[in-house]
């Protein structure tokens, strides 16, 4: 199957008619309360595990209000709350939701500001400050590595990385990440050009070299 991308419009009507399934909508419009009757009845899971709610994506803060919202809720029943996100928002989006947010899933993805242009279309200034304020404010944060072969995984930036994260004050600890190719399929699905064909994941041996650099700052860094 092809879509015509410069005539759709997302309104899910040719996965209305497809009488055999091939076609599929994917996600739905749900109140808070919707999404707090799903939740609630994994509570005694919860319970048992310790576990909690985590607001992911794509971007959670793109849609502020909903989450906002969401995470209230969570703290009303004493759920913890984890938000994960790219930290690319204004600083009073972070200020809105900071207080029922347990613990913050933080991605950095370069320190050099050029090269995160290149990669993500966007500066890091707003990302690594952001960083900065939540742990001054007193945040919990797990830091998000993605190592990835050719783009971040050099000596320079890894480096720059551990001296800017092991000057925050309330840095749980460094999750380091190894690149995969499991997105390659949905760009082919959606049309969209896969930016690096030829980007393959690290050895074992390239995170665990990676790792040391970012423990010799004194860092807490779990290798995934």
């Amino acid at each position: 199957m092809t879509t015509n991308r410069t005539i759709c419009d997302n309104c899910g009507l040719c996965a209305e008619v497809c009488y055999n399934g091939a076609r599929e909508l994917l996600g739905r419009e749900m109140t808070v309360a919707q999404v707090m009757k799903e939740i609630e009845r994994d509570v005694p899971f919860f319970d048992q595990s310790q576990g909690g709610v985590t607001f992911s994506g794509g971007e959670p803060l793109m849609q502020r209000r909903f989450l906002a919202e969401a995470l209230k809720a969570c703290r009303a029943h004493d759920i913890h709350t984890v938000v994960d996100t790219s930290g690319f928002a204004s600083w009073e989006v972070f200020e809105s939701i900071r207080s029922d947010v347990n613990l913050f899933l933080y991605d950095l993805k370069s320190m050099d500001d050029e090269r995160h242009s290149q990669y993500t279309g966007v500066s890091n200034q707003l990302i690594l400050e952001n960083l900065e304020k939540l742990s001054a404010v007193g945040a919990k944060c797990v830091v998000r590595i993605p190592l990835i072969p050719g783009v971040n995984d050099d000596g320079e930036n890894l480096r720059a990385s551990g001296k800017f994260l092991a000057e925050l004050k309330n840095l749980v600890a460094v999750d380091l990440m190894g690149y995969h190719e499991i997105a390659r399929g949905k760009y082919e699905s959606l049309g969209m050009e896969y930016r690096l064909p030829e980007t393959k994941a690290p050895s074992a041996e390239s995170m665990q070299q990676a790792a040391r650099i970012l423990e010799s700052f004194g860092l807490k860094v779990k290798v995934s």
